[in-house]
């Protein structure tokens, strides 16, 4: 099953909830997509889906209204790989597709046109000193208005920071890109469920460790060549079922105005969702509610047009729980 539900925040006596607005019967949503990205493109927010198995990328309109979600052409082409995940971000107005192989640590930077047409990439290949095989979550961020990619391995626990910037030229229609690492770190093994948000124009990061259990937000220093500090550190007691959750669950931040942080949890097994608002100082959260949608979800894609939020739950990818 795949729907689409808005995400409402409580308000005085009203209470938050999650409202079904689509529920897939018939045609929707393909099955076997293993990455999700909306992208903001030519004045609409588009949905695009990865499939790793066929490399293929196709495309969907999203709306706030009837027919909420139908399929569009998509002219993307991957070329370079074959890849992992399926990423994006926009730097400097251009909209990227950021694609990744753990196999050789290689990552592909694509510029979309408005006719949904992705560039020949730019690929970053990683040196001798700094590898980037092996991620198991890769995270497009922002600090202070300058780009940058986080990479984490969580069988090894390295993990790395690098940053995104413009070159005078390039050739071939490539994207005139660098990529270069900034930071390179071993933390525990075992995180997952990477969320990133902004507070105050800074970043912090939800996670989950499931190797020893551990609950925390970190704080990505405003200039993440020095890295990440710890904020606030075994939380676990503030999330229910965090084991599951980092185990076959789900986990994302809900886009919403003000720049306040919500956070969405997502148990597979009885389809259990809850949004939390994380409080101010980043050492916890306050649950606003918890409802059953249906089971089995393999993504979360959270996004928002216009003042509502919404969260589609796409449960016709991979079986396996992505780390």
């Amino acid at each position: 099953m795949n729907a689409i539900y808005s995400v409402t925040a409580p308000s005085g006596s009203t209470p938050g909830n999650l409202a079904q607005c689509w529920a897939q019967s018939g045609a929707g949503l393909a099955s076997g997509y293993t990455s999700m990205t909306p992208v903001q493109i030519g004045g609409k927010l588009v949905l695009l889906g990865f499939n790793k198995a066929t490399q293929q990328v196709d495309a969907y309109a999203l709306s706030g209204s009837a027919p909420w979600v139908h399929q569009t052409p998509s002219k993307v082409t991957l070329s370079k790989g074959p890849w992992d995940t399926l990423t994006s971000f926009v730097f400097g107005n251009i909209p990227y597709l950021l694609t990744y192989r753990a196999d050789t640590g290689g990552m592909g930077f694509y510029t979309l046109s408005s006719d949904l047409t992705a560039s020949p990439p730019y690929v970053f290949a990683p040196s001798h000193t700094t590898p980037s095989n092996g991620f198991t979550t890769v995270v497009p961020y922002v600090s202070l208005g300058a780009q940058y990619i986080l990479g984490y391995d969580f069988d090894t626990g390295r993990v790395e920071n690098f940053s995104v910037t413009v070159v005078p030229s390039s050739s071939g229609g490539v994207p005139p890109l660098l990529a270069v690492n900034v930071w390179y770190h071993l933390w525990a093994k075992g995180w997952t469920r990477f969320s990133f948000f902004q507070l105050g124009g800074s970043t912090f990061f939800f996670k989950i460790n499931t190797v020893k259990l551990n609950v925390n937000i970190d704080h990505m220093q405003d200039d993440p060549a020095m890295g990440s500090i710890e904020v606030g550190s075994y939380l676990q007691s503030q999330l229910p079922d965090a084991m599951t959750i980092g185990q076959s669950g789900l986990a994302a931040i809900i886009p919403w105005g003000y720049g306040e942080p919500y956070l969405l949890t997502y148990i597979a097994a009885s389809g259990t969702t809850a949004v939390y608002k994380i409080h101010s100082d980043c050492l916890g959260w306050t649950l606003l509610f918890s409802q059953t949608t249906f089971a089995s979800a393999s993504l979360a894609v959270p996004y928002q047009i216009g003042d509502t939020s919404y969260v589609l739950l796409y449960g016709g990818g991979a079986t396996e729980q992505s780390k």
